[in-house]
């Protein structure tokens, strides 16, 4: 008899859930197909069906994990709409930011698949891109509206910014000495706070 959407589902998530802790103890490179099954209580072949790469997994992970954070930030720029735009604005580079910086791991399995690959190809059309600079873009606009933003091309400056988060950056930036916070702050002083006009 074969499973349901439902059973399917419960298994996918417990595949993901014990992917996740393993990778968080042990690092991902360290952890095997065989070892995931094997903690999840599963065949090979059952996990392999659902995810036929170590590679795909992670993409996986990370996929959902930034299906959550769309939620946070959604939440938080609904609750704090009073804010300036430039501190609304940095405030969510600065959690896209950190997110990647937590991903680094798991894009490192990616960076040698052809998921990868793949995902290169449409970058421009994933939805983590299209997410990010549509939101970049409303708030432009808005602060545009309110005369806070100095004389930018709106499309031009939102993809620019959306396309500026690549892990290769990061990787690059903690290899000459830089922290995570550090990262992410002074991408904000250099990348989004000189779009905005001095107000005394």
């Amino acid at each position: 008899m074969l499973p349901n959407n439902k059973e399917r589902d419960e298994v996918s998530l417990k595949i993901q859930e014990t992917a996740q802790t393993l990778f968080k103890e042990l690092g991902v490179e360290e952890v095997s197909m065989h070892r995931i099954a094997q903690e999840t209580g599963i065949g090979q072949g059952t996990l392999y069906r659902r995810y036929s790469s170590k590679s795909k997994l992670c993409f996986s992970l990370m996929e959902n994990k930034f299906n959550r954070m769309i939620g946070e930030i959604e939440t938080y720029l609904l609750e704090n709409q009073d804010l300036p735009v430039v501190v609304r604005l940095s405030t969510i580079m600065k959690k896209l930011i950190m997110n990647l910086d937590d991903d680094l791991q798991s894009l490192k399995a990616l960076f040698n698949s052809s998921r990868l690959e793949e995902a290169k190809a449409n970058l421009y059309e994933l939805p983590p891109f299209i997410f990010i600079r549509g939101k970049v873009h409303e708030l432009l606009e808005e602060a545009e509206q309110k005369q806070e933003l100095a004389s930018v091309d709106l499309m031009f400056t939102s993809s620019l910014i959306a396309a500026s988060l690549k892990p290769e950056l990061i990787f690059y930036l903690h290899d000459l000495g830089y922290t995570s916070k550090q990262i992410a702050e002074k991408y904000c002083e250099c990348a989004i706070k000189p779009l905005f006009v001095k107000t005394s």
